[in-house]
């Protein structure tokens, strides 16, 4: 499951939860991309405080939807969707 903003649910326009999630996915795939490059402990200290925290939050949901089996569920609703010769492909 994608990255979002938690503690906003109560947030009764649609419109700005959705913009808040679509910019904590952003932030969380530069996050990703500056631990790849070496460069995420070169952040000002309240980015590398988000970034702490968003990880825990990422770990804690993380292990919510295996319990939950909505990883598993995920992954065979993708592996649902590719025909015969993709399955090759990928070696599946």
């Amino acid at each position: 499951m994608p990255c979002r903003t938690d503690g906003y649910e109560h947030c009764e326009e649609n419109t700005m939860k959705r913009d808040m999630d679509q910019a904590t996915r952003a932030a969380c795939d530069m996050r990703t991309v500056l631990r790849a490059s070496g460069l995420e402990y070169r952040l000002c200290l309240e980015t590398i405080e988000w970034i702490k925290r968003h990880d825990k939050a990422d770990a804690e949901r993380i292990e919510r939807e295996v319990a939950e089996g909505k990883r598993e569920q995920v992954k065979r609703d993708a592996l649902n969707k590719l025909s015969m010769e993709e399955r090759r492909v990928l070696g599946l």
